[in-house]
């Protein structure tokens, strides 16, 4: 991209240069001719002048290049600064979120990855060393001396990556490992320990890319501007691309790639081999991945092997007994709390031996048989007593379920507080988190729940319904106060006129809403080139047919009415801040209300100016009919709001439905946030919930 940018810049300096060049004999020959003056006194200064212009204008470019060039840097390097803090206090507030320091973070400890999985050490070490483009070894002793150095547990998570030679590595566990949860902690250590200007790490699920369509680079670069959207605008120093491709080709990206088993296992393979492609000399890695589905991918039986380029790897181990046992006991709230413990720690019946070997089983067996803070143990439902009963546990899966199940209510369990009582039953709640983990396992097929693409959630009768829900109501407004303002006919030629344009409309935008993505805010430009001909075509035909020839002002209307809708965009939002998933929804919703009300003001004023205030009423009604229109089909929010309405008819969803998943992350923590999506806090969680 900085190439293109370079070229491009030299292509403009030249031409300038060829122009003053020619420029200069074209008026040096006229005023020879004019004034009469000697042609050889006109050669001589067009030899001694015209170069010397030139070649001064060649030198000023040189000069402006390089200062922009520098400058870009330095705020190329400023924008990493800029996006470390937002990133650091993204997951700071998430990890305070998910109470992964409450009472403290349960250690986790892991092993070399098997070997067969992973590249041979002397081949890091080579690559690191003599690798074209790598940058120079560090100081002997630095890097471990083989797979076996990379062992340890929380205390050596700081310089994990320090010790592999290339700086990539692959964490394998299994579900509810703690993999997730590793690589966020991973991520805080290495913002702390980050230099200005240094790589920023980013921890990106993997869920939502496809590498058949699009290529690792290309999806970062999509995933980071949806995320930051500050990283959207063009990079510094006069570079074409985004500040998101600035910083992936500057290599001040350090990707945590999370989950890569989420993404389907026919396109795993070629998902490893499409990193392979993106990865740059001495750029550094980390991927997440469930063990066996790594081991699947990698070593098929009878296919064709792969390995991630020059990676190390290391495996979770599962959690001690031991461990457990206080984790479970020092988060019981006090005595009381932790003597409802000791029954089944002491029989520790397989079973459950063979469940709580991961953070995430005993994190859910903390929140189901645990008080929360303020709450009396008596208020819990059930005891971990029950766990010792051979008949209704007689697996490790069936222990599993259990938990599961019991997570929800938990969660939604009346508080005594009356500042932390939840406004929703878990009744009610267990049901929509149901219709949401189903719209995501078996319609979406991911992880990520991102509110604008909940139409696909809404079948061919809902849609029809809300069709013909939006043309009446619209059709009522517009006849009513035509009929008021115009008088009967009017109100009776327009009400059924704007229900048929409405409820077409309407359709129009539900199918955009299966791919409009939302805007942050709007900005006018005027149309360009091709994108004129369609509006102006437009505008100029709705002000012949309605006007025109009585007054040239009424044709303006109609001409304005095509061409300025047209002229709105997208404009990013501050890059300091990563944006919510509520966050961007307000400023969807701000973006369609300029582009509805903005453009009925401004058609109804100049209608009023012209034709007096009945006119200007009616102008102002079709002006924002239409610039409804065109923010239903710009924006995602009306097909949101389309489909929650239609959604929570049915009792599939609340009507509040972001106010619902904001509870259901900052204070129950089923959900977590993910830039601008919600996740269910863990994937098994999600699949549980489907399959009810």
């Amino acid at each position: 991209m900085a190439g293109a940018s370079s070229r491009a810049r030299l292509r403009r300096t030249l031409a300038v240069g060829v122009v003053l060049l020619v420029g200069s004999v074209v008026v040096a020959l006229v005023l020879a001719r004019r004034y009469q003056l000697d042609t050889a006194a006109t050669l001589v200064g067009l030899v001694g002048g015209v170069p010397g212009l030139t070649g001064l204008w060649l030198a000023w470019a040189a000069y402006t290049a390089d200062r922009a060039e520098a400058a870009g840097e330095t705020e190329l390097a400023e924008v990493a600064d800029q996006l470390a803090a937002a990133v650091r206090r993204q997951w700071e507030d998430e990890a305070a979120l998910r109470q992964l320091n409450d009472p403290y973070p349960l250690p986790v400890r892991w092993r070399p990855a098997p070997a067969a999985l992973v590249e041979r050490w002397p081949a890091l070490v080579r690559l690191a060393r003599s690798g074209a483009g790598w940058p120079p070894p560090p100081p002997a002793g630095s890097w471990a001396a083989g797979p076996g150095g990379l062992a340890g547990g929380d205390g050596d998570l700081p310089g994990l990556l320090e010790r592999v030679p290339t700086g990539r590595l692959v964490v394998l566990g299994e579900p509810g490992a703690g993999k997730t949860m590793l690589t966020v902690r991973l991520v805080l250590d290495l913002l702390a320990a980050r230099q200005p200007g240094g790589p920023v790490p980013l921890l990106v699920p993997l869920a939502s890319w496809n590498p058949e369509e699009e290529g690792l680079r290309a999806w970062l670069e999509r995933r980071l501007t949806g995320d930051y959207p500050g990283l959207g605008v063009p990079a510094p120093g006069g570079s074409d691309g985004s500040r998101a491709r600035a910083l992936l080709d500057a290599g001040l990206i350090l990707a945590v790639l999370d989950g890569l088993d989420e993404i389907g296992e026919a396109v795993r393979a070629r998902a490893i081999a499409g990193i392979n492609t993106a990865l740059r000399p001495g750029q550094r890695l980390v991927v997440t991945a469930r063990a066996e589905a790594y081991r699947r991918t990698v070593s098929p039986p009878g296919g064709r092997e792969v390995r991630l380029a020059g990676a190390a790897g290391i495996q979770l181990r599962p959690l001690a007994r031991a461990v457990v046992a206080d984790y479970l006991r020092g988060s019981a709230g006090g005595p009381a709390g932790a003597a409802r413990w000791d029954e089944l720690l002491a029989a520790w019946p397989q079973p459950v031996a063979q469940t709580l070997t991961t953070p995430l089983m005993a994190t859910l067996a903390r929140t189901v048989y645990n008080p929360r803070p303020g709450e009396a143990v008596a208020a819990v439902d059930g005891s971990p007593s029950d766990l010792l009963d051979p008949a209704r546990f007689p697996t490790a899966a069936a222990v599993a379920r259990h938990l599961f199940d019991g997570f929800i209510p938990a969660a939604y369990r009346p508080h005594p507080d009356p500042d932390r009582r939840c406004r929703w039953s878990a009744a009610d709640a267990e049901r929509w988190l149901v219709f949401l983990a189903r719209y995501l396992d078996d319609t979406l097929r991911t992880t990520d729940l991102a509110w604008w693409r909940l139409v696909p959630a809404l079948s061919a009768r809902a849609r029809a319904a809300a069709r013909a829900a939006v043309g009446l109501l619209v059709g009522l407004v517009i006849g009513t106060v035509a009929g008021l303002v115009g008088g009967r006919e009017l109100g009776l030629a327009l009400g059924p006129a704007a229900n048929a344009i409405m409820t077409m409309v309407t359709g129009t935008a539900l199918i955009a809403g299966t791919f409009s993505p939302p805007r942050r805010a709007v900005r006018w430009h005027w149309p360009r080139g091709r994108e004129i001909i369609a509006p102006l075509a437009l505008g100029t035909g709705a002000g012949v047919a309605g006007g025109w020839s009585i007054s040239p002002a009424f044709g303006l209307v109609g001409v304005l009415l095509g061409v300025v809708p047209f002229g709105f965009s997208g404009v990013s939002a501050d890059l300091r801040q990563a944006t919510g998933p509520g966050r961007l929804l307000r400023q969807d919703r701000v973006a369609f209300t300029v582009l509805t009300v903005g453009l009925g003001l401004v058609a109804g004023v100049a209608a009023g100016i012209a034709f007096g205030v009945a006119a200007g009423i009616v102008f102002a009604v079709v002006a924002v009919l239409f610039g409804g229109t065109i923010g239903m089909v710009e924006t995602a929010c009306s097909g949101y709001t389309l489909a929650v309405a239609a959604l929570a008819a049915r009792r599939r969803l609340p009507w509040r439905l972001m106010a619902f998943l904001a509870d259901a992350h900052e204070r129950r923590g089923v959900l977590r946030q993910v830039g601008a999506t919600y996740q269910f806090r863990h994937v098994e969680l999600q699949h549980r919930l489907a399959e009810r």
